[in-house]
């Protein structure tokens, strides 16, 4: 269901649940364990790619109605309990993480993708939180890291009416940070891979941890002790002395 390659600094985990890499928990032993083989093989870089057509249309409606119709919503409160436990952890990665979008990005895909730190979406993409349409709402994060993303108008509109937005619009509203057409989505990945490993190394973790501390009373403190700790590592050293040896 989920496969994890690395190549040069990169690890890419592939969703790989045909037709729509929807999520059910099969799918998440799987991913408790991809969880666990990143850190321990912490790679420059994540980068998240839907097998086939579509990223992930999210929760597994089948085994919902199945669970449903046996009246055990242990189940189903334990799944949604799961899930969102999976993506805050997932979010605790070190590492930069970035999600490739490309045909559904619904429900519990969608977040997922928020859960990463980037995203990059085809401009034909579906994305949105279509579960007011079944009586749900989304509740893995959604609520939650999408209100933080755009604010609460923005999420309001699209989790109050189910409303599905393409990569482009997604890209207006702030919810993607770089959108490409279909065809071009491979390079500007590349593009984006490079950026992000030209400027490898202990900064990007302390950033993530400081940015994760929005909103609590403590994100000041933090870039301060984050600081504190870069002033005496080795990579800052080296960049310092190569920026004023370029100036």
């Amino acid at each position: 269901m989920l496969k994890l390659d690395v190549k040069h600094q990169v690890a890419t985990l592939l969703l790989d649940r045909p037709p729509v890499n929807a999520v059910d928990n099969a799918f998440l032993d799987d991913f408790d364990q991809m969880l666990a083989e990143i850190k321990e093989l912490n790679p420059a870089l994540v980068v998240v790619r839907g097998a086939g057509r579509h990223f992930s249309a999210g929760g597994d409606i089948k085994a919902m109605v199945s669970a449903l119709e046996a009246n055990d919503f242990t189940s189903l409160d334990g799944f949604a309990r799961r899930i969102q436990n999976a993506y805050f952890a997932w979010e605790q990665l070190p590492m930069p993480t970035l999600a490739v979008l490309t045909g559904a990005v619904t429900g519990g895909g969608l977040e997922f993708a928020l859960a990463c730190d980037l995203r990059l979406a085809a401009t034909t993409a579906r994305i949105g939180f279509p579960e007011v349409r079944i009586g749900l709402l989304p509740a893995g994060g959604g609520t939650q890291r999408l209100t933080r993303l755009v604010g609460r108008g923005r999420s309001l509109r699209l989790i109050l009416t189910g409303e599905l937005i393409d990569g482009a619009e997604a890209h207006s509203m702030g919810i993607v940070e770089w959108c490409a057409h279909e065809k071009d989505l491979d390079s500007r990945l590349a593009e984006v891979t490079k950026m992000l490993l030209e400027v490898a190394g202990p900064a990007q973790p302390a950033i993530k941890r400081c940015i994760n501390r929005y909103g609590t009373g403590d994100g000041y403190a933090g870039e301060l002790f984050e600081q504190k700790a870069l002033h005496v590592s080795n990579e800052a050293h080296e960049r310092l002395r190569a920026f004023v040896s370029e100036r």
